[in-house]
């Protein structure tokens, strides 16, 4: 889930430092890939782990045992490498980001602005499918007061941000205030709809469907073009 929350400028740059052993702040505390190839090869056994092990549940249903045991490690391999599950938890939480921002970055060199939204919705949606565990379980972890969020959030924010750079690129011109303000509320609504529905409150369309895709790119393409029209700013 790319995840959303706008915050103050000033207040950005804080939230993208981080180093604070309390899980319950904001801050996010990245682990480096460790070096030798048979440890690296440990590592992503683990993730690759995680991945199947989340694709029908949450991250707190799952043991470390349950990990290890898939994971084809020992649990204290898994103590080395990540100390704590809650560490663990954010490592999975910044691969994801790692991967969503390389496909962003390679949606933006290669499509059209006139298909940048729709492009950018669906990805999102895969995103949050392929993601699905992982990504509700961060949203409950935010509901707890803990910053499992933060990081996604700030993501959401970056690919935002971009999005209203290449149009102003594309014109020549800056965006108005209320262009600006229109375009955080599609992309607010997109990630917000894409979160009802990793926790199950939209219980009618699931976003496994083709009708649910469909629609849901329909209605942001089209927040998007009412927000860029001219005629929309009275």
């Amino acid at each position: 889930m790319e995840g959303l929350r706008i915050v103050p400028t000033r207040m950005a740059s804080h939230l993208e430092m981080a180093i604070d052993k309390d899980l319950s702040s904001l801050e996010f505390i990245p682990l480096k890939q460790p070096r030798q190839r048979r440890s690296h090869a440990s590592y992503e056994r683990m993730l690759k782990a995680a991945d199947r092990l989340l694709a029908d549940r949450d991250f707190d249903s799952v043991s470390i045992r349950d990990l290890a045991g898939v994971a084809g490690c020992s649990v204290g391999s898994f103590y080395h490498r990540f100390e704590t599950k809650e560490r663990f938890f954010q490592t999975l939480i910044q691969n994801m980001i790692e991967r969503r921002e390389a496909q962003v970055r390679e949606t933006f060199a290669t499509v059209p602005l006139a298909d940048l939204p729709s492009s950018l919705a669906r990805g999102a949606l895969a995103n949050h499918r392929a993601y699905k565990g992982l990504l509700r379980s961060g949203i409950k972890k935010h509901l707890e007061g803990m910053g499992s969020w933060e990081p996604i959030s700030q993501m959401g924010r970056r690919i935002m941000t971009q999005f209203r750079r290449r149009v102003a690129e594309s014109r020549g011109a800056g965006l108005s205030p209320l262009e600006a303000e229109r375009i955080d509320f599609a992309f607010v609504w997109l990630y917000g709809l894409l979160a009802n529905s990793l926790l199950g409150l939209n219980t009618i369309f699931g976003m496994e469907t083709a009708f649910f895709e469909e629609e849901a790119v329909r209605a942001f393409t089209q927040a998007i073009e009412r927000a860029l029209r001219r005629d929309a700013e009275h």
